[in-house]
């Protein structure tokens, strides 16, 4: 139900999260790697929930392999309980944990 996916551009990474019934554009995330530290600039849409997320996600992925990143997705489903949306925010970290593992592996490759 969640989708997670890099693209490198260059040195830097893009990584687009969707999922539930209507993937869309609820957030977007910079973290830059600037003098050992993470510097963020964000931008959620009216009405999306997702820019929190968004930003501990691009926190992790800036601090752990030092480099650029924009985080942007969103995540929708109809009328969702709270137990729901805890699934869901539980099966995005999930998913990107993986995500950072693979590209762990590549980068010792």
């Amino acid at each position: 139900m969640i989708q997670c996916e890099v693209q490198q551009i260059g040195a830097d990474d893009l990584i687009v999260i969707t999922g539930g019934t209507r993937p869309h554009i609820g957030a977007v995330v910079i973290a830059t790697w600037n003098n050992d530290q993470v510097q963020l600039v964000s931008h959620g849409l009216p009405h999306h929930k997702e820019e929190q997320l968004f930003l501990e996600l691009a926190t992790v992925w800036c601090n752990t392999f030092h480099k650029n990143v924009v985080v942007s997705g969103g995540i929708h489903v109809d009328n969702a309980t709270k137990e729901e949306i805890n699934n869901l925010v539980n099966k995005t970290w999930e998913k990107f944990f993986i995500l950072m593992s693979d590209q762990k592996l590549k980068t010792i490759s």
